[in-house]
């Protein structure tokens, strides 16, 4: 069992969830925008959309401009890391090759 730690501030939005059938289901990508916000100094992310060998989530957050895609062919993402306040500044990914 994974278990994830809710971060930041609930927004208008509130939490949302987005849960993965391992270990037959593995997270291959990542999506994301960035924008600049009021308030939060510098650029954040501002949406989050996680793809899997069998799925793509719903968009977490809202759409922007300026996007990003994090992902390695061939590779599985296995973590995160970043930097963030009670918002997401930087994300990155730990993977590991996908072996059947």
């Amino acid at each position: 069992m994974i278990v994830v730690k809710e971060h930041g501030k609930k927004t208008l939005l509130g939490y949302q969830e987005f849960e993965v059938d391992y270990p037959s289901e593995y997270v291959t990508s990542i999506e994301g925008c960035y924008d600049n916000v009021v308030g939060a100094g510098s650029g954040v992310i501002t949406m989050l959309r996680f793809k899997t060998n069998k799925r793509t989530s719903p968009p977490f957050g809202l759409e922007s401009a300026s996007s990003f895609a994090v992902q390695k062919e061939g590779y599985k993402i296995v973590g995160f890391h970043g930097k963030s306040s009670a918002l997401i500044n930087q994300i990155g990914v730990h993977v590991v090759p996908i072996t059947e």
